[in-house]
C-alpha cells in the first residue's frame, strides 16, 4: 500500500509540544552528549590528563593557565623567549589534542566555544567544574592557543626579518653615498698625481716615489678610482652583505630559537629550501656553535654560484660564513612564507592554504552546499553568472561612451590644456544642508540615562547570558550594574573608577564583568539594538538606493597603552605611539558589525569576513570603502553573496586607464578606452577551483579573511588566482564605468561615507572619556573594550532613531517628513563630560 498516497487524504496539522516536552528533550538529549564527552575524556592516559589538571589548579603564586593564555606583548627578547617557552612547555599536550579531539566529534563552532570559556574564565572558576569538564575545557584550549603561539612566532619572525632588511638598505645606501664622495673628494688628488707623474724627477728612487705618490693620492684609493674609470660601480649587495655580518647577535637572540620551535613544511618533498633548513636545525638542535658549521660545496647544498662570494668572509675561504649562510637560509624562508609556498600547519594564519580550502569533492556537491546557504549563484559562476556579468560589462561601456558623446552626462567635464590634449573630470552634486535645528532644541540627556532607557525598551539586557549556562545562581544580572560596567568598558577607565564614582561595590562589578559582559554578549547586544533601529519606519527613509541598503566599512586608529602583538606603530596615525584599528561596518547609521585589526593588516582583506558574518536583519544589497578596501577578489567574492561592491575610488581619472572591454569594441570610444579585453577561457578553465573557492569562504567559520588574504598575496594556484583576478576586473571596470555615468551613484557613494566619518566622532568622542586610549592588557579585552563602545554608540543612535521615527510618524504633510528623514541620527545631543557623573547613578 502506498502510504503516501493514504496520508495525503487527510489534512496535515502540526502539534507544537509543550514547554515541558521540550524541556524534557532538552535535558535528555543535553545529559546524552554530556555522557558521551564524559565517557570518551575518562579515556585519556593518566599523564596527560594531570598535565591538563595542573595547568588549572594552583600550587603557588599564578597559575599555569593565566601564563600560558598571556598574550605575546611586543617583539622584544623578554617576549618572544616567554612565547617559546610556552610553545615547549604544551608541545606534548597539543600533539596528543590534535589527535584527540577529532574523537569528540564537535564542531568547529563547539571546540572554539570551550576554549573561548577558558580563555576568558579565571582558573578558580574552572575548578569548581566536575573533572570531564576541566579536561574538556583545557583540552580544547590547549589546541587553540598553540596554534596562537605559533602564529605568534612566525609574526615576530617576519617582523626581524623585515627589520634586518630595511636596515641593511639604511646601510648600504649610507655606505653607497660615502663612497661616492670620498671618489669624488679624491678627483682633486688625482688630477695632481695626474700633473706630478710625467714631471717627476728620475733620480728619486723607488721609495722616494711611492712615498710622495702615496702622499698625493693614498695608496687604498688607486684600486678604487681604478674601478670607477673602469666603469665598475659601487657594489650595493656587498654592502648589505656585510651588515647582515654584523647582525649575527639578532639572529641568535631573535630567529635562531623562532626556527627550531616552529615546524615548517614546504609544498614540494626534497625541495632546496628543505635540505637548507635541514641542515641548519639539525646543527643547532644537536646543542653546536655556529663555529662548528662547515658549509661547502661537498654537502650538495643547493647555494647559487653568485651568491658564494657573499656568504664567504674573503674570497680564499673554503668554507661559507655560518652566520651569513643562516641568515641566507632564514630570509629564503620569510620569502617562502610570503608567497604561501612555505607554511606550518600548527598555525591559524599560516597553514596551507589547502587546509582554509574545503575538500575538491565537494565542488560535485556545489548546488545542494550553495542551495543550502542561499546562494544558489555560485554553481552557476562560470557559467550563466559570467555571460550576465561580460554583458553588464559591454552595456556600460555602450551607455557610458554614448552619454559622453551626446553630452547627456552632465557630471562629466572635458577640457583642453595648453598643448591640446582633452583632460576630463568629474563633478559631483552638492549635498543639501542639514537642518540642526531639530537637535538643537531639544534636551541633553546623560549617557547612563540613554542606554538604560534603550535596554529596558528592547529587552537588551537579556543579551548578557552567564558564562556558564547550567549550575549557576545568578542568571539575570541587574541592568543597574551591566549598564555600570558597559560605560566604564566604553570610556575605557575599568572597574575601579566606576565604584569610586558611583554607589555600586567594586567586588559586584568585577563579578558581573568576569561573568557577563564578554564579546558574545556585546555582540547579542549590538544585534538587538541594530534590529530594533531597522524595525522603525524611519530606517527606509534614510536608504540611499531606492530599495537597496547601501553600506561602508572604514577602520578608526585609536592608541593602545598596554603592548599586545596586534598594537602596532604607524607614523601616519599615531606618531610615535602604537595602536589598533577599529574596523567597523555602517548600514544606515547603524554599527551593524566591527572587529579590532592590527594597523600593520589590510583592511580589504576582512571586508568580505564583516559582511558575511552580519547577524543583524539588516539585509546590506550593497556596500562601499575607501582605497583600502580595494584588492583584486572583493568584487567577485561579494557578487557570488549577492552584494554589489562600489568602493569610492580616489582618482577615477587615472583608475579608467585601466578599464577593461568584453569584447573588442568596433567604434571610437573617444577619451576612454580599454586596456585591454576579458580573457574569458581563462576564467572558464578554472571553474572546478572558482567554486572551490567561493564554497570555501561560505563554509568555513572565521577563515575567510585569510582565504582572500592568501590568495591575494601568495604565489599558490597561479592559473586559479590569474582567473579569479581576471573576473574581478570585469565587475571593477564595469563599476568605474558606472561611477563616470552616473552621478547619483557619486553622491551616494559620498554620503554613506560621510555617514561612517560621523560615526567615527561620535565613537571618539565616547572614547575621549579617557583620552581615546584603548588600555587593555591583552587582546581580548581591547576586543570588549571596543565593542562596548560601539553598543553604546549604537544606543545614542537608537535613542535618536525613536525620537525622529515618533516624529516621523505623526506628521502627515509628505513635505515635512521629507524634511525630517534628512536629519542624522549621529547628531547626539548628548554631555560625555556629566554623563558618568552622578553617584546615584
Amino acid at each position: 500500500m502506498n502510504f503516501s498516497r493514504e496520508w495525503a487524504q487527510y489534512p496535515q496539522k502540526i502539534i507544537i509540544p509543550s514547554y515541558t516536552t521540550l524541556q524534557d528533550i532538552f535535558s535528555q538529549a543535553f545529559a546524552a552528549e554530556d555522557k558521551r564527552l564524559s565517557t570518551i575524556i575518562e579515556s585519556i592516559p593518566s599523564s596527560i590528563s594531570d598535565e591538563l589538571a595542573a595547568l588549572i589548579h594552583r600550587k603557588d603564586g599564578i597559575t599555569a593557565l593565566n601564563i600560558i593564555r598571556a598574550d605575546q606583548k611586543d617583539f622584544q627578547y623578554t617576549a618572544v623567549k616567554t612565547e617559546i617557552d610556552k610553545a615547549q612547555r604544551i608541545e606534548k599536550l597539543y600533539v596528543f589534542t590534535k589527535a584527540f579531539i577529532p574523537s569528540l566529534n564537535l564542531a568547529k563552532n563547539a571546540v572554539r566555544y570551550y576554549a573561548d570559556l577558558a580563555e576568558q574564565y579565571a582558573a578558580s572558576r574552572l575548578r569548581r567544574l566536575n573533572k570531564p569538564q576541566q579536561m574538556l575545557h583545557a583540552l580544547c584550549f590547549i589546541y587553540h592557543r598553540y596554534q596562537q603561539i605559533m602564529d605568534n612566532l612566525i609574526i615576530s619572525f617576519c617582523y626581524r626579518i623585515r627589520t634586518i632588511i630595511d636596515a641593511g638598505k639604511v646601510y648600504a645606501s649610507t655606505e653607497q653615498m660615502e663612497h661616492s664622495s670620498k671618489v669624488v673628494t679624491d678627483f682633486p688628488k688625482l688630477a695632481k698625481f695626474l700633473k706630478w707623474f710625467p714631471a717627476r724627477s728620475l733620480n728619486l728612487t723607488q721609495e722616494e716615489q711611492n712615498a710622495i705618490a702615496y702622499g698625493i693620492l693614498p695608496k687604498e684609493q688607486f684600486s678604487v678610482l681604478a674601478k670607477f674609470l673602469d666603469g665598475e660601480s659601487f657594489d650595493k649587495k656587498a654592502a648589505l652583505w656585510e651588515y647582515y655580518g654584523k647582525s649575527s647577535r639578532i639572529f641568535s637572540l631573535y630567529l635562531r630559537p623562532i626556527f627550531l620551535t616552529v615546524t615548517f613544511e614546504y609544498i614540494k618533498k626534497n625541495s632546496h629550501i628543505s635540505s637548507l633548513m635541514d641542515v641548519l636545525k639539525s646543527h643547532y638542535a644537536s646543542g653546536k656553535s655556529p663555529s662548528e658549521l662547515e658549509i661547502c660545496d661537498d654537502l650538495g647544498l643547493t647555494v647559487p654560484k653568485s651568491m658564494v662570494q657573499y656568504l664567504k668572509q674573503k674570497p680564499t675561504d673554503t668554507h661559507l660564513d655560518p652566520y651569513l649562510f643562516e641568515f641566507y637560509v632564514y630570509q629564503k624562508i620569510y620569502h617562502e612564507i610570503d608567497r604561501g609556498r612555505l607554511y606550518c600547519n600548527d598555525s591559524v594564519s599560516y597553514c596551507d592554504i589547502d587546509t582554509d580550502l574545503i575538500d575538491d569533492s565537494l565542488v560535485d556537491d556545489a548546488e545542494t552546499i550553495a542551495a543550502e546557504f542561499g546562494y544558489p549563484k555560485i554553481p552557476i559562476y562560470c557559467d550563466q553568472r559570467l555571460d550576465e556579468a561580460l554583458q553588464e560589462l559591454n552595456d556600460a561601456w555602450i551607455r557610458t561612451t554614448d552619454n559622453i558623446q551626446e553630452n547627456k552626462n552632465p557630471g562629466f567635464n572635458i577640457r583642453k590644456t595648453r598643448t591640446g590634449q582633452q583632460r576630463w573630470s568629474l563633478l559631483y552634486d552638492s549635498s543639501e544642508k542639514l537642518d540642526n535645528a531639530f537637535f538643537k532644541s531639544l534636551p541633553k540627556a546623560e549617557i547612563a540615562n540613554i542606554v538604560m532607557f534603550v535596554g529596558d525598551r528592547i529587552g537588551m539586557w537579556n543579551s548578557f547570558t552567564h558564562m556558564k549556562d547550567r549550575y549557576t545562581k545568578r542568571k539575570n544580572p541587574l541592568p543597574l550594574v551591566i549598564n555600570a560596567c558597559l560605560l566604564s568598558e566604553a570610556f575605557g577607565f575599568g572597574a575601579l573608577k566606576m565604584a569610586d564614582m558611583s554607589d555600586l561595590e567594586l567586588s559586584q562589578l568585577r563579578s558581573i564583568r568576569e561573568d557577563f559582559v564578554r564579546v558574545d554578549t556585546l555582540c547579542a547586544a549590538n544585534d538587538i539594538v541594530s534590529n530594533h533601529i531597522h524595525s522603525l519606519p524611519i530606517f527606509k527613509q534614510w536608504n540611499l538606493m531606492s530599495e537597496k541598503v547601501l553600506a561602508d566599512a572604514d577602520g578608526q586608529k585609536f592608541t593602545t597603552t598596554d603592548s599586545t602583538i596586534q598594537s602596532r606603530y604607524s607614523k601616519k596615525y599615531l606618531g610615535k605611539g602604537r595602536g589598533i584599528s577599529l574596523y567597523t561596518l555602517l548600514a544606515n547609521h547603524v554599527a551593524v558589525n566591527a572587529k579590532n585589526i592590527g594597523l600593520n593588516e589590510y583592511e580589504g582583506h576582512s571586508l568580505y569576513d564583516m559582511i558575511y558574518n552580519n547577524k543583524t536583519d539588516i539585509d546590506i544589497h550593497m556596500v562601499t570603502g575607501d582605497n583600502h578596501s580595494l584588492n583584486k577578489l572583493n568584487f567577485i567574492a561579494l557578487d557570488s553573496i549577492d552584494v554589489d561592491y562600489v568602493p569610492s575610488i580616489k582618482n577615477v581619472r587615472e583608475a579608467a586607464d585601466d578599464l577593461y572591454a568584453a569584447q573588442p569594441l568596433d567604434y571610437d570610444t573617444g577619451i576612454l578606452k580599454p586596456r585591454g579585453t576579458i580573457n574569458v577561457e581563462r576564467i572558464r578553465s578554472q571553474r572546478r577551483g572558482v567554486m572551490r573557492v567561493l564554497l570555501s569562504l561560505i563554509m568555513q567559520e572565521n577563515t575567510q579573511s585569510n582565504i582572500i588574504r592568501k590568495l591575494n598575496s601568495h604565489a599558490r594556484y597561479a592559473r586559479l588566482k590569474a582567473a579569479l583576478f581576471e573576473y574581478n576586473a570585469i565587475f571593477k571596470s564595469t563599476h568605474i564605468l558606472n561611477l563616470i555615468d552616473d552621478m547619483e551613484l557619486r553622491k551616494a557613494i559620498r554620503i554613506a561615507r560621510n555617514r561612517t566619518e560621523a560615526y567615527h566622532q561620535l565613537q571618539s568622542n565616547i572614547r575621549k572619556t579617557y583620552n581615546g586610549i584603548f588600555r587593555g592588557k591583552r587582546i581580548v579585552e581591547n576586543r570588549v573594550s571596543a565593542h562596548a563602545a560601539r553598543l553604546v554608540a549604537n544606543c545614542i543612535i537608537a535613542y535618536n532613531s525613536m525620537i525622529l521615527n515618533f516624529v516621523y510618524e505623526k506628521l502627515t504633510d509628505l513635505r515635512h517628513s521629507r524634511r525630517l528623514i534628512r536629519l542624522r541620527p549621529l547628531r547626539a545631543f548628548i554631555a560625555p563630560k556629566g554623563a558618568y557623573q552622578s553617584r546615584s547613578y
